[in-house]
């Protein structure tokens, strides 16, 4: 599993005055309203709804702390499944307090995974020569890995990309 510019834990944007203005042009589609309106009326123990404090979309579900992205932050990636991270971080300085003006580095980074890439890039990361690199190096490692250890795909893989290139 390969995350990149990753939000595990929101993004900041939700909480700020654009994203509140364009969660309220986003509407629920009317029959997903209707199904949400009928588990909540029949079966009321399904879901914790108070509409004085929740709210619903995909702004607001990305808002750090709401109730979704929090219980989403605390599943760990599944035993004997390897987890690499790749996070856009703009800048020059400490990643540790950065962002990529999305998604600050805290909330895309995760502990108990395979490696971690921090590429100095904005958030649409995923077309930067070194996250390109980085995917290419994840697939070949893992491709290897299931040729030595089940026999499959055991076709000579490509060599590896320098870092350098």
């Amino acid at each position: 599993m390969v995350f990149i510019a990753t939000p595990h834990r929101g993004s900041y944007l939700a909480e700020n005055r654009l994203g509140r203005f364009i969660s309220g042009l986003v509407r629920l589609p009317l029959n997903l309203a209707q199904v949400a309106g009928d588990i909540l009326t029949n079966n009321p123990e399904a879901l914790r709804f108070d509409p004085e404090r929740t709210r619903i979309g995909s702004i607001y579900g990305m808002t750090p702390g709401a109730p979704l992205i929090a219980a989403l932050a605390e599943i760990p990636v599944a035993p004997g499944i390897p987890a690499h991270l790749i996070i856009a971080v703009r800048g020059a300085g400490p990643i540790e307090n950065g962002s990529d003006g999305v998604v600050r580095f805290e909330s895309a980074h995760i502990d108990g995974v395979e490696s971690e890439l921090v590429v100095r890039s904005g958030h649409s990361v995923q077309s930067h020569p070194e996250t390109l690199r980085e995917v290419r190096r994840i697939l070949i490692l893992h491709a290897e890995e299931t040729c030595r250890e089940r026999g499959i795909g055991c076709a000579e893989p490509p060599a590896l990309i320098s870092q350098a290139q």
